[in-house]
């Protein structure tokens, strides 16, 4: 009997949201063949009875399906699909136990510290664009403070070795999660904005990510479709 061929994986995504880039930049490395399925955040589809009954009760991107396998949470994708996809290289969830814990810390990092920091800003400048309400220029400059402050922590972290991404000398999942919220300078208007002498590493790492041709690809159709939205959140 002929073996029937497995299903492509169903990929539920927006390319705005960060965490959606990260997930499609490992299925692009690995060549894994998937279809792409976009929930339009901005008419709140995520919300959907459907989305939320049969994929993501939360209500929110990304997430997968692999035949009935439903899985959202975007570390949690990345991990299941380094350890269930061949094609996808394995320095981006090392098999050395000590590596992965490092990449394990700094997706810990990202989830409780990076990603919350550095999303403020933009939650700040997205609401009063969008939704017509204004913030108090305090509590911009504090929020801008602490994404600053998240910034000198990344430079430290990779100066704690000699290799060009977050754990070694090859890309992680980490380095995805953490590059594409990096990104949030961009939407704010200050691109490049990290490359001075305070940041060396970061401004080295960046570049290393960036030239990837699984994340250049995807920031290559990011930055034309945001292109005005990043005029209208700054103007």
């Amino acid at each position: 009997m002929e073996q029937q061929e497995k299903p492509a994986i169903n990929l539920y995504w927006e390319l705005l949201s960060q965490p959606s880039r990260s997930v499609k930049a490992v299925l692009l490395a690995g060549n894994v063949p998937h279809n792409e399925i976009h929930i339009d955040l901005m008419t709140k589809q995520q919300h959907s009875t459907e989305y939320k009954a049969n994929v993501n009760p939360r209500g929110q991107v990304p997430a997968i399906k692999d035949g009935d396998f439903a899985l959202s949470e975007s570390n949690a994708i990345m991990k299941y699909l380094c350890n269930t996809q061949e094609g996808i290289p394995s320095h981006y969830w090392p098999k050395d136990s000590q590596q992965r814990a490092h990449v394990d810390q700094f997706l810990e990092y990202y989830q409780n510290h990076f990603r919350p920091s550095l999303i403020e800003p933009l939650r700040f400048k997205m609401m009063k664009a969008l939704a017509k309400i204004d913030y108090e220029p305090a509590a911009f400059e504090a929020a801008l403070a602490q994404l600053w402050k998240e910034v000198d922590t990344l430079e430290a972290y990779l100066g704690q070795h000699e290799g060009a991404f977050i754990v070694n000398d090859q890309p992680t999942i980490a380095d995805l999660q953490l590059f594409f919220e990096f990104q949030n300078l961009i939407y704010i208007g200050l691109e490049k904005s990290w490359e001075t002498e305070k940041y060396p590493q970061v401004t080295a790492w960046y570049n290393k990510v960036i030239a990837l041709p699984e994340v250049k690809s995807i920031h290559d159709i990011w930055i034309q479709k945001v292109a005005g939205l990043i005029k209208m959140i700054n103007a």
